[in-house]
């Protein structure tokens, strides 16, 4: 069964016969620093090889410093492999996505007239923020039960209720955002007593902040967030729609925005989840955060520890109850993406966004 395959080394990538090779370098990262103007990854390299079978990659995730060429990028296309590459910081910076393989005409047509038609790009994006509201509330709802003092979860049950149940009432995109922004701010208000006094003293946080994050749950919010698109991503080319044509957010040159509309639906149940287990279970420690450039992020160790929690996550199955049978949090994505699909190519068929059940 391939998967994805989190490549933390410096080094050289290249395809040997019908293997991908990974040739390690010496040194450690530098954020922010070239070394020299040749290119070269970080070091020298050092021999040590590690081999991955293609047929076992679905995708690769490059955290180091990696060397490509066009040989293996050829090869990787042919075996429809996308690569997403992040920064030191473990910020995503770009994805070599390979030549669409699954062409629709009618869909594309059908995804861009649902754009230009205001009331039916207006429902898709309800469905986008609905769905992402409602997998908040199950967060919460889990831990309202579990805490010593459930007041501030309770408080923020409330409040993503009460702003869900305007979501049918909006009628443009921005005061959806707005309605999405307010119940994001009251669920993330909501951590401290979600972590715990002891937890909430070691990870301070009085809310969202981006660029830079300013301390270890923002960091840790932004690397999942993060991962969650390139999933997203990965499951939109998995399918013929066109990853660039978007509802909720607005499309625009040089980002794949309808991942970012699927990514909603889904940072509650794989983030934000995985990142509350990662603390409570003592994974992730204030040791594995560091702070650069007025910001701070996680170490590579604690990287590698998100990561690990990220593929044992995306592995965990539920059984389905349409479907009848276990399928994994990953495959959820593409089901959804599925759905999406059938309500454009038929819009009698409407697209609900995913909500969990357990």
């Amino acid at each position: 069964m391939p998967r994805d395959h989190y490549l933390f080394s410096n080094g050289r990538l290249r395809r040997r016969q019908n293997t991908l090779w990974l040739e390690k370098a010496t040194e450690d990262r530098v954020p922010g620093v070239a070394l020299d103007d040749t290119g070269a990854p970080s070091g020298t390299l050092t021999g040590e090889k590690a081999v991955l079978p293609v047929e076992a990659v679905d995708a690769l995730h490059c955290f180091g410093e990696i060397d490509l060429n066009a040989k293996l990028v050829v090869f990787l296309a042919q075996q429809r492999i996308p690569v997403h590459v992040y920064d030191y910081y473990g910020n995503y910076a770009a994805t070599l996505y390979p030549r669409e393989y699954l062409l629709s005409g009618r869909l594309t047509v059908a995804q861009a007239e649902h754009y230009l038609r205001p009331a039916r790009r207006l429902r898709l994006a309800r469905a986008f923020v609905g769905a992402g509201l409602y997998n908040i509330r199950r967060v919460l709802r889990y831990h309202a039960r579990r805490v010593g003092d459930e007041a501030p979860v309770r408080h923020a049950l409330a409040v993503v209720e009460r702003e869900a149940a305007r979501v049918p009432e909006e009628a443009a995109i921005p005061e959806l955002m707005a309605v999405e922004g307010r119940a994001r701010d009251a669920y993330y208000r909501a951590w401290p007593a979600m972590l715990g006094p002891r937890l909430a003293e070691v990870f301070p946080f009085d809310g969202r902040q981006r660029r830079p994050p300013s301390n270890a749950l923002n960091a840790a919010i932004s690397f999942g967030n993060a991962l969650c698109y390139a999933a997203c991503l990965k499951a939109l080319y998995r399918t013929a729609l066109d990853p660039t044509i978007s509802y909720l957010h607005e499309p625009g040159d040089r980002r794949y925005s309808l991942a970012l509309d699927l990514a909603e639906v889904f940072k509650p149940l794989l983030v934000d989840r995985a990142i509350l287990r990662l603390l409570k279970t003592g994974r992730l420690q204030p040791s594995h955060f560091e702070g650069r450039l007025g910001g701070t992020y996680l170490t590579e160790t604690g990287r590698r520890r998100f990561v690990e929690a990220w593929d044992e996550r995306l592995r965990r199955t539920v059984r389905h109850r349409r479907l009848g049978r276990h399928v994994s949090y990953e495959r959820l994505i593409r089901l959804d993406a599925y759905r999406l699909v059938r309500h454009l190519t038929d819009p009698a068929d409407p697209y609900v966004g995913f909500r969990a059940w357990w």
